[in-house]
């Protein structure tokens, strides 16, 4: 397997007919009911998927030995905490269905650092957002919408056509903004270019090796372990001389979510390698915030796992 790109090989789970039983719990019994709902069919996953439960243990043992280290008070990872860590994924996904019918009545968006957002928008820059697969990027979409942020998601539909299918029909009249990064679609760049250039906001996901990228990727240190993370959009934040900022979006609760924004560079042309690596120390610190939140279920570091005692 090419260095990051395990992750391809992990055809999504489940079917057509359980994403839409989870998308009529949640008519029916509402947010908070289906949140204990499925349950059970976390645990199907949890006891059935075997090559994800063996990363997420591997993944907390690694927050673990990195926070012990620190003096921090992350717990030590049982298989409660790699349940608890598949269960907080179906809870991103329920939230994920209110936010795109609109039902956001009941969130509270907690937004630190705003004022990187209204700078940029108030020159009418464009700029990159970073984000990772670590709490909801659904939940940075409604604090875009609400900030009159034009906010466009660069991402590979390949293996997220079922949920995005599914999530398209919530809503068809809120369709999704957003440019396929497909290796076979390369006029992608040319759209986000012109994105920026009319002073829009494209969000990526950079903590994921893409598409035909596995030979295009930048090792950086991650929880003190060599790890592989796309060059991509680095390289492309250099190119298009744009400015970068992080954004993490984190449950807190049934009703609240933390959204935190920060600039990571503000320079006319980034260096590559040095803007990986401070998005990965952001990374790290915004994990150990909160550790369940990172869903990346597969095997991401370049090396074994520490034992989970």
């Amino acid at each position: 397997m090419t260095a990051g790109t395990a992750w391809l090989s992990a055809a999504e789970r489940g079917s057509l007919l359980g994403m839409y039983f989870i998308v009529w719990c949640h008519r029916i019994f509402g947010r908070r009911l289906c949140a204990l709902l499925i349950v059970p069919v976390v645990g199907y996953f949890f006891v059935t998927g075997r090559a994800a439960r063996r990363a997420s243990r591997g993944y907390l043992a690694r927050v673990h030995r990195w926070a012990e280290g620190r003096g921090g008070d992350i717990r030590r990872p049982g298989w409660r905490d790699s349940f608890r860590h598949f269960h907080e994924f179906a809870l991103n996904i329920i939230d994920r269905i209110s936010f795109f019918v609109g039902d956001t009545r009941e969130f509270e968006m907690v937004v630190h650092g705003r004022e990187h957002l209204e700078r940029l928008v108030g020159a009418g820059r464009g700029a990159l957002v970073l984000s990772a697969h670590l709490g909801s990027f659904d939940a940075l979409r409604v604090v875009a919408d609400e900030g009159g942020v034009p906010l466009k998601v660069a991402m590979f539909l390949r293996n997220a056509r079922m949920i995005n299918a599914v999530f398209a029909r919530l809503n068809p009249s809120r369709p999704l903004r957003i440019i396929d990064l497909e290796r076979a679609a390369p006029h992608s760049v040319f759209e986000i270019r012109a994105c920026l250039q009319r002073g829009e906001f494209v969000g990526m996901l950079a903590d994921r090796v893409g598409v035909g990228d596995g030979a295009r990727v930048s090792w950086v240190t991650f929880f003190g372990e060599r790890a592989a993370i796309p060059q991509g959009p680095f390289l492309l934040a250099s190119a298009l001389k744009c400015p970068v900022i992080l954004m993490i979006g984190l449950r807190i609760d049934h009703c609240r979510y933390e959204v935190f924004v920060e600039t990571l560079s503000d320079e006319v042309a980034p260096v590559p390698d040095a803007l990986a690596r401070h998005y990965v120390s952001r990374l790290e610190h915004y994990c150990l915030r909160a550790p369940y939140q990172w869903f990346n279920f597969y095997e991401f570091w370049d090396g074994p796992a520490p034992s989970p005692v």
